[in-house]
């Protein structure tokens, strides 16, 4: 661990008065001349989240109550520390003990469900704060877009302690604790006693990060020592290159990935910078972007339908939790196979229709299909492709763009250049 960089102004008898004039007791917060604040003892959840080194490192507490993992963030070289509470008095006393330890951390008083944050962290710590919220998951959200390196839970679990507060059976909660559930209790008060509102199980906050955002590569739990809760470290996803390979349904996709990774398109991997097809990893396709668990990945190759949210609740790509991964990627290419509509046709028939078809009845998915009666519409293709254009121009209008037709020869494009070709094909005769 870094060695702490505080360095106190004050005596011990300062110290003495500030303790006995306010209470201090909810984190334990280690205080010149051996004395300390009481309350519980968090330093096994500082060891689990946070690494001994964090030289350089941002980072922003929710809820940080009297600041204690914002000092232990510095305490292991962090750069910048910010602490936010809504309470006032919390944030008055977390500012002295600050000043008491000489700690160079900020505390703001701050409504998160209420006030914007502007800026990124590299951590983002939210402990035992989500089951206090009006809305959780608006906020998850919220957190989701603003953490760089990792988001840090503790959530309320239905361990024992709070089990008990909302009235749940042993039994029940033996079943409840082991499916993704999100617990609603009673606002306000049940009983006499004042409870949260909102419990999560641990498979419910791995399925909201892990599959619903595919933003993070990792998410660990591990349970915390406080409370019987759980704790969650989900480490976001970060690529210097990312080559999306696209196209509709039934287009070469495969194919195309393939024969890039065996280094057999040398002018499209030339065109979209791969050197070595066989050097670039993983190659990944987005109905599992889950499986990749290195948060840092210098080059990725994704397989993209860009009909897959067509006939999903997901509707338009930019309502598809795949396309997350344009926010973890510092650069990105997207190469968009153009298959001219009769190869299109030829395609998905051969490859979804008729291996799925005995007696004339179609035993294959229904989505295909639904897009093989589109693709008998040589205009509705067009518009298909013209759709993903401009949603790639709006969402990454950054990103290198390569439009590839695999025939033979190989032909490249710009979107410009295919919009002007495709033109030129659909323009009536004698125009």
């Amino acid at each position: 661990m870094v060695d702490p960089l505080f360095e106190t102004s004050w005596s011990r008898e300062q110290v003495e008065q500030m303790l006995a004039a306010d209470d201090f007791e909810y984190q334990d917060i280690a205080l010149p001349y051996g004395l300390s604040t009481g309350g519980y003892d968090r330093s096994a959840t500082a060891a689990t989240i946070f690494p001994d080194d964090m030289s350089g490192k941002t980072v922003l507490d929710l809820g940080s109550k009297f600041g204690y993992f914002c000092f232990e963030a510095l305490k292991r070289g962090a750069q910048r520390v910010v602490g936010v509470d809504v309470d006032a008095d919390s944030v008055r006393k977390a500012r002295l003990l600050a000043d008491c330890l000489g700690a160079k951390a900020t505390f703001e008083q701050f409504d998160i469900e209420k006030d914007s944050i502007d800026e990124s962290f590299d951590y983002v710590l939210c402990l035992n704060l989500l089951h206090h919220m009006r809305n959780p998951l608006s906020l998850l959200e919220s957190l989701v877009a603003i953490a760089d390196e990792r988001l840090i839970l503790e959530v309320a679990a239905l361990g024992g302690h709070d089990r008990r507060k909302v009235g749940v059976s042993p039994i029940a909660n033996f079943f409840l604790r082991r499916s993704p559930i999100v617990f609603v209790s009673r606002n306000g008060t049940w009983g006499k006693r004042s409870v949260q509102k909102f419990f999560f199980t641990p498979s419910a906050v791995d399925n909201l990060l892990r599959f619903h955002r595919n933003v993070f590569a990792r998410v660990d739990t591990v349970r915390s020592e406080h409370k019987e809760r759980t704790i969650t470290v989900a480490y976001k996803r970060r690529i210097e290159r990312l080559v999306i390979v696209n196209g509709p349904t039934a287009s070469g996709k495969k194919t195309c990935c393939r024969k890039l990774v065996a280094n057999e398109l040398p002018e499209v991997a030339q065109r979209v910078g791969i050197v070595d097809g066989a050097d670039w990893g993983p190659y990944v396709h987005a109905n599992r972007l889950w499986q990749p668990s290195e948060p840092e990945v210098d080059e990725m190759i994704l397989h993209y339908d860009f009909l897959r949210p067509y006939l999903r609740s997901a509707k338009t790509n930019d309502r598809d939790e795949a396309m997350d991964i344009l926010h973890t990627a510092r650069h990105v290419t997207f190469l968009t196979i153009w298959t001219p509509p009769e190869r299109l046709r030829k395609q998905i028939a051969e490859g979804e229709i008729l291996p799925r078809t005995t007696f004339g009845i179609f035993w294959g998915r229904k989505r295909h299909r639904i897009i093989a009666e589109d693709y008998r519409d040589d205009l509705r293709i067009l518009e298909l492709y013209r759709s993903w254009f401009r949603f790639t121009s709006t969402h990454a209008p950054n990103a290198d763009h390569v439009v590839v037709c695999l025939g033979d020869p190989v032909e490249l494009y710009t979107v410009a250049e295919w919009e002007q070709m495709v033109q030129q094909k659909t323009e009536p005769a004698g125009a």
